[in-house]
This record gives C-alpha cells, sequence and structure tokens, in this order.
C-alpha cells in the first residue's frame, strides 16, 4: 500500500485530533472525580441532616 504525502497528513491530523479528545476526556473524568470526592466529604460531614422524615408534621 503506497501512503501518499495528502494521507499521511491525514493520519497525523487524526491522531492529533483523537489525542486532544483523550486528553479532554481524561480532565473530565478528574473533574467528576473531584466533585464526588467533595460531595462525599460533605455528606459525611453533614452528621445525619435528612436522614430522618418527619411523615406526621
Amino acid at each position: 500500500m503506497d501512503i501518499t504525502p495528502a494521507t499521511a497528513v491525514a493520519l497525523s491530523q487524526f491522531k492529533t485530533q483523537n489525542e486532544f479528545a483523550t486528553r479532554a476526556l481524561k480532565m473530565a473524568l478528574d473533574v467528576n472525580t473531584e466533585q464526588g470526592t467533595e460531595m462525599a466529604k460533605m455528606v459525611a460531614q453533614a452528621g445525619g441532616v435528612g436522614q430522618r422524615v418527619d411523615l406526621y408534621a
């Protein structure tokens, strides 16, 4: 299979786009992980707030 200059450029652009998309996804996952960790800390510090619901009020 012969690789033309246009094919080489297209392949290079594809690799760059794929790498960028992967980095963006990793960053989004890191942000979600941090937010989840903060949410877990807030729930742990709540000390039972919202654990009981008064059904007779």
